[in-house]
């Protein structure tokens, strides 16, 4: 007889959940799986999920719904209301079933509460998945601190550590995460995150520009910094062969445009430049096979953050064997992986960035493409990354 998986999460497909959306593609044949989640706010995972031992439900909860509602936004922050209304409006529709174990998937907070309760009714072990830790970000300076103290981010932390004790596991996505959370349960795992290798996967295409591709966001600096890599760029296209062939296209949200636009006239590198809409999740394997660079972005991990930034778009690029350029090292989790895997650079300074970008550049030139003869990228997969999480819910139910 199958087990009976109940997963309470934060986002899932169509919201950009490729985490927790890879995970019951890979599963949903060897157990029964719940999800219980919010509406979809975005549309940018597309890819169908529809899989006869998958039940999905969804609600619509006042203060995860974007609705302006003030007094209701402040109960959630005092009182965790998102997670309560969650976990009554659960009962009301699957009480009185049976569940083998409870797997929250988070960012930051909501909804651990929930998945907290739930375990502790239908009498199931806990596993909590947490992809984003409040702590990973840069500490805030000056103005910031009063902001983030209003914004009740301690009492947050407090929260979610309160929770993690009594869980049974708890996974998260990087080294530097499990050191981190530690200290809050002891049976912590890593599993990263990762790609589909039935969709990311190398194929040969020939290009007419040397193409230099940038996906994600783009407006907080002090997590992804992409000046040595901008002034690497303002430098080489000096030689007017280069400009001449050379393409950087930035796929960014609406709220980075304007971001990505100030930062390509400041280095007069409008000539070479595309500003796109993001696209959605089917369309990137396309995207990265035709790109002969694939640019992330993160920056130096210090004392004070960013720490542990474990990005999809770097585990995408890796499964397709594309060259990746990231700037500004973080000299930290993801230095290592892109080392361990010979999948590009971590470059630290703009000379780093040229030399790169040259090689690269001539690569092109020689064979009107790039390829980057990666390595161990077989571990880093969904598949292997579902394998992960069936063992540690077989030790966990049989345990318990």
């Amino acid at each position: 007889m199958q087990q009976n998986i109940l997963i309470v999460c934060d986002a899932f497909p169509p919201d950009f959940a490729p985490r927790i959306g890879n995970l019951c593609k890979y599963l949903s044949d060897k157990y029964n799986i719940t999800v219980v989640t919010i509406n979809p706010i975005s549309n940018l995972w597309t890819i169908q999920l529809e899989r006869k031992n998958l039940k999905l439900l969804r609600y619509k909860l006042l203060s995860y719904n974007g609705m302006d509602n003030t007094l209701h936004k402040i109960g959630d922050y005092l009182f965790s209301l998102g997670d309560r209304q969650l976990y009554h409006n659960v009962l009301k529709t699957i009480g009185n079933q049976n569940f083998d174990i409870v797997l929250c998937t988070a960012c930051y907070i909501f909804p651990l509460l929930c998945a907290k309760k739930l375990s502790a009714h239908f009498g199931a072990p806990l596993c909590i998945d947490l992809r984003d830790i409040m702590e990973q970000n840069a500490k805030p300076i000056g103005f910031q601190k009063i902001r983030h103290f209003l914004k009740l981010q301690w009492l947050n932390i407090w929260r979610r550590n309160r929770i993690l004790k009594s869980a049974q596991v708890v996974t998260t996505v990087s080294p530097w995460h499990v050191k981190t959370l530690k200290k809050f349960n002891n049976n912590i795992k890593l599993i990263y995150n990762g790609y589909d290798a039935n969709i990311f996967k190398y194929q040969k295409t020939t290009t007419n520009y040397f193409t230099i591709t940038y996906t994600g966001r783009l407006y907080d600096l002090s997590l992804r910094n992409p000046t040595i890599f901008l002034k690497a760029m303002q430098e080489l296209c000096k030689n007017q062969e280069f400009a001449n062939s050379t393409r950087i296209e930035w796929f960014v949200s609406k709220q980075c445009i304007k971001q990505a636009t100030d930062l390509t006239l400041k280095y007069n590198l409008s000539a070479i430049t595309n500003i796109n809409q993001m696209i959605s999740a089917e369309q990137m394997p396309n995207l990265l096979n035709n790109s002969s660079v694939v640019l992330i972005l993160t920056n130096l991990a210090t004392s004070n953050g960013p720490h542990g930034i474990m990005t999809t778009k770097f585990f995408e690029a890796l499964g397709c064997e594309r060259p990746i350029l990231c700037v500004r090292s973080d000299e930290d989790c993801l230095a290592n992986a892109i080392e361990k895997t010979n999948a590009g650079i971590a470059a630290r300074n703009v000379n780093e960035v040229k030399s790169f970008i040259i090689s690269k550049f001539n690569e092109w030139q020689k064979n009107g493409f790039t390829h980057q003869d990666v390595c161990n990228k077989e571990f880093f997969t969904r598949q292997n990354q579902a394998k992960q999480f069936e063992e540690i819910f077989e030790n966990c139910i049989n345990k318990y």
